[in-house]
């Protein structure tokens, strides 16, 4: 008798241990994964999804306010796990409102932004991304303060009059960075700095990165 009930026990342990690392947390897809990690019961919008390593980096908009318009442009990196798709990290931001009132520039420094999401283990990141929304700004190109290295952003149409700019960069360049948003012939339009911290630029208000 207590042969038996000391296997059950060990069978219940395993099974226990099996649930919490292997399927607790875990989802049928990245997408799902994301919604309920993040509690979200607002409507997204997917724009890209991209497969990094034994993960999947998801872009996507957030709308969150029924008022607004504005969506909050996000990422989120969930890792493939033996039992589905788990959430690990990500952020989100949202647009400056510009106006007619403003100046010239400024009205232009307020239709680009950028963020910073922090390099975790066994993730593709640190990841430099932000928003487009003025035509104009053809490529955004980026300048780490370390070694002074410039790269020339990817970017997403995520629709009529918004453009999502990403770029994976290692942690050996530092967190400091130049950010150059360029005409199609290469002209400097708006400069921006970011120093890694967690904040954003150049946007009105940012989701705090969940943890």
């Amino acid at each position: 008798m207590k042969k038996m009930i000391l296997s059950i026990a060990i069978v219940a342990a395993g099974l226990a241990f099996f649930y919490i690392f292997f399927i607790d947390g875990t989802y049928r897809t990245p997408v799902q994964a994301i919604e309920k990690a993040r509690n979200l019961d607002e409507p997204i919008e997917i724009v890209q999804e991209q497969k990094k390593g034994d993960g999947e980096v998801v872009f996507y908009l957030r709308y969150i306010h029924q008022r607004n318009p504005s969506p909050v442009i996000s990422v989120d990196y969930t890792s493939r796990a033996l039992m589905g798709w788990r959430w690990v990290t990500g952020g989100g931001q949202t647009l400056m409102e510009s106006d007619e009132a403003m100046a010239e520039q400024e009205r232009l420094d307020a239709q680009w932004s950028a963020q910073w999401v922090p390099g975790e283990d066994e993730t593709p990141f640190p990841l430099l991304f932000g928003a487009v929304v003025n035509p104009d700004i053809a490529s955004v190109t980026v300048t780490d303060a370390k070694t002074a290295t410039t790269e020339t952003a990817e970017m997403i149409v995520a629709g009529n009059d918004l453009r999502i700019w990403y770029l994976f960069v290692d942690e050996s360049q530092g967190t400091d960075f130049t950010l150059h948003a360029l005409s199609a012939e290469g002209d400097v339009l708006s400069t921006q700095q970011l120093n890694g911290k967690p904040l954003h630029i150049g946007t009105m208000a940012r989701e705090e990165i969940l943890k």
